[in-house]
């Protein structure tokens, strides 16, 4: 080849290479930066479960392992604890319960069901009704008896003093009409009466001796007070009449009757319910008694009058049925 031939085809070829369209584009458009070109990463495939982490990594990581990354083989997680070597748990057998501490107590299979409490007893019923009967014994420590025998007009003997101590017998109905205020009728019996002469005494004057014996009937009228439920508070006044068998008072006279008048008593106390029914009190009391009797004269047969005067404090003790 000649060189005019080499050349022409040195120029055809750079005249070629200037005017392509690659020439153009690099001239028009630059090439983008390389960063910006890189391709985005792709997903890598998930390691096989056996994998293990690379050595001298911390373990256990004190973060999570990367997405897909496996955990050893074997593991378990939560990673179970065990107990340092020659650790034994629970211990067996317990320790020795120390001297003088309770035992415990023995094991049950099943603990048992307390028994139930029982019920509370039901309070007693307290009396509804408005009648009451019973019967006392009562004690008179000592009374005065006065006694007059007058023969026209005249006293012919006369007796002032105390008795001896006695007791006595009461049996007793009452009734509630409304409340506060109770109606009663009482019979009352005094078997024994006795005075004796005063000694040194002048002619005249108590000449004599003598025993007796009283029987009152006492309609009553009273008032109560409740303090409680089954306690009642009452005061009460009782006139009626009374009777006196009196003996060996004077011997030239003689009894033609019974010597009979007019008996006051008051008292109070306090009276308290046993269940719906039952009953017992506490009462004192103070008695006025005003008898008179004929007597006539064993010699001439002439009539005289007697006039006793008899009170006392007596202390009764009564019980009953409330219904």
């Amino acid at each position: 080849m000649t060189l005019a031939r080499v050349t022409l085809l040195a120029l055809a070829t750079a005249a070629a290479l200037l005017g392509s369209p690659a020439r153009a584009q690099t001239q028009d458009n630059p090439a983008p930066d390389a960063k910006a070109q890189a391709p985005a990463p792709q997903p890598t495939a998930p390691a096989p479960a056996s994998a293990s982490p690379p050595a001298g990594y911390p373990y256990p990581p004190p973060y999570g392992y990367p997405p897909g990354y496996g955990y050893p083989p074997g593991y378990a997680y939560p990673p179970g604890y065990t107990y340092p070597p020659g650790y034994a748990y629970p211990p067996a057998p317990y320790p020795a319960v120390p001297q003088g501490y309770p035992q415990y107590p023995p094991a049950y299979p099943a603990y048992p069901t307390p028994a139930p409490e029982p019920p509370p007893e039901p309070p007693a019923p307290l009396p509804s009704g408005k009648w009451r009967m019973g019967a006392s014994l009562f004690l008179v420590p000592q009374g005065y008896l006065s006694y007059d025998l007058k023969y026209r007009g005249e006293s012919q003997l006369t007796y002032a003093g105390g008795t001896t101590a006695t007791a006595g017998v009461t049996t007793f109905a009452e009734f509630d009409p409304i409340r506060h205020l109770y109606l009663g009728l009482a019979l009352q019996f005094l078997p024994s009466i006795k005075w004796e002469p005063r000694s040194g005494s002048a002619a005249g004057s108590n000449a004599f001796s003598g025993t007796g014996q009283e029987l009152d009937l006492l309609p009553q009228i009273g008032a109560t007070l409740s303090a409680s439920p089954r306690l009642r508070l009452l005061a009460y006044v009782a006139p009626g009449v009374s009777l006196l068998f009196a003996s060996g008072m004077a011997d030239a006279f003689a009894n033609s009757g019974t010597a009979h008048g007019f008996v006051v008593q008051t008292g109070g106390g306090v009276l308290y319910a046993i269940g719906a029914h039952g009953f017992f009190s506490i009462r004192g009391s103070y008695q006025w008694t005003f008898q008179n009797n004929q007597v006539q004269s064993n010699t001439t047969g002439a009539s005289a009058e007697a006039h006793f005067r008899f009170h006392f404090i007596a202390l009764h003790g009564a019980a009953g049925y409330w219904f």
